[in-house]
């Protein structure tokens, strides 16, 4: 059983945020995660949408991907952290994984996940977790430093 409160979140985001600036400097979203396992890091994951031409590979799903045999029998154990607060996509996969815990640090306003967490019966019951603002200013000055217009979208919520 996981006690959240027991974990060294700015830690494991500042892992999270070494990922994003690896994917911001290749060129990619500046987006990072890392999934936490008995207080260790068993995977890492960063953007890699330009580098590998698939609009799936969110850093959620590629820290999920990389640790997918391990979290079939694991994920209840484990808590992601990751940069920015996961997409519909990213946010389901981690619940269809069996992660129930999740730590982000700067809050998506374009994307507005909450109001679908709580909207959603399903997710909303496997979502045990959901805690946001760690690091959010080091996160955040990241994304400003690769990616402008991304910068934009989180921080109000519009395309322009």
């Amino acid at each position: 059983m996981i006690n959240i409160e027991e974990l060294d979140h700015e830690y494991f985001m500042k892992e999270a945020i070494k990922e994003a600036a690896i994917a911001g400097e290749r060129g990619d979203l500046p987006v990072g995660a890392v999934i936490v396992h008995n207080g260790k890091i068993i995977s890492r994951g960063n953007n890699r949408i330009n580098t590998n031409k698939n609009n799936t590979l969110h850093a959620e799903m590629t820290a999920i991907n990389s640790s997918a045999a391990f979290l079939q029998e694991n994920a209840r154990e484990c808590v992601i952290y990751t940069s920015l607060e996961p997409c519909i996509m990213c946010l389901s996969t981690i619940v269809m994984t069996n992660i129930r815990h999740i730590v982000f640090a700067v809050e998506d306003k374009y994307m507005n996940m909450k109001p679908f967490i709580h909207s959603n019966e399903y997710i909303y019951k496997r979502v045990h977790s959901y805690i946001e603002g760690i690091l959010e200013k080091e996160s955040f000055a990241v994304i400003e430093k690769y990616d402008e217009r991304m910068t934009h979208m989180v921080r109000t919520g519009n395309l322009q």
